[in-house]
């Protein structure tokens, strides 16, 4: 009597966007190199092998978890800062946002791609262009900001608004470092409170 055997299916195929929200509490905490491939697919729940066949490679894991980063920010900012509002109102509550996300989790880990890409940048050309993008980004939102501002004279004419927008990406990121290092929320309060009166104070 022939006995018929099961036929196995092909695996269910992965669902890459609740990889990448798994995992990517990983790259935050222990950053790119602390995170290793046991690590990423224990936190989705798949296989190594798994795993592979959907991103590859550790790297290119990590450079989707940093363009969902970057969404993730590019929508925020667009959020936070319509030109709906006087501009230290829009920009205080972009501040306050920024802080609470660095502090969350329990654990104050700052920004992913802040805090984690620099490490890597030197010698993964991918990863520092993945880390420009989001700098670029920030300036560029800033600026538009800060052009509209200028516009309805809440920003003195005089001004450099490119070179303005600059400054205040790297307050958020200095922001995003200090949240990492341990600082308190009172100590990052102030310094957003004092980058707003130093914007605010270019007005006419």
């Amino acid at each position: 009597m022939e006995v018929s055997r099961p036929v196995r299916g092909r695996p269910k195929r992965i669902d890459d966007g609740a990889v990448l929200d798994a995992v990517l509490g990983v790259f935050w905490e222990k950053g790119y190199a602390g995170a290793s491939l046991t690590d990423l697919a224990d936190a989705a729940g798949v296989s190594r092998p798994r795993l592979y066949d959907a991103f590859h490679d550790k790297t290119a894991m990590y450079l989707a978890v940093v363009d969902r980063v970057i969404g993730d920010t590019r929508a925020a900012l667009e959020h936070a800062l319509p030109a709906a509002r006087p501009l230290r109102d829009e920009l205080a509550t972009f501040f306050a946002m920024s802080i609470d996300h660095y502090l969350s989790g329990g654990k104050a880990r700052g920004c992913l791609v802040v805090c984690t890409a620099p490490a890597e940048a030197a010698e993964t050309p991918a990863v520092a262009a993945a880390l420009w993008r989001l700098i670029a980004l920030l300036d560029e939102l800033f600026e538009r900001r800060f052009r509209i501002a200028q516009d309805r004279g809440e920003i003195d004419a005089a001004v450099p608004v490119a070179m303005l927008a600059r400054q205040t990406t790297g307050m958020v990121q200095g922001l995003a470092l200090r949240a990492r290092s341990g600082a308190a929320l009172a100590e990052m309060q102030e310094i957003a409170r004092m980058t707003l009166d130093f914007l605010t104070a270019r007005a006419s």
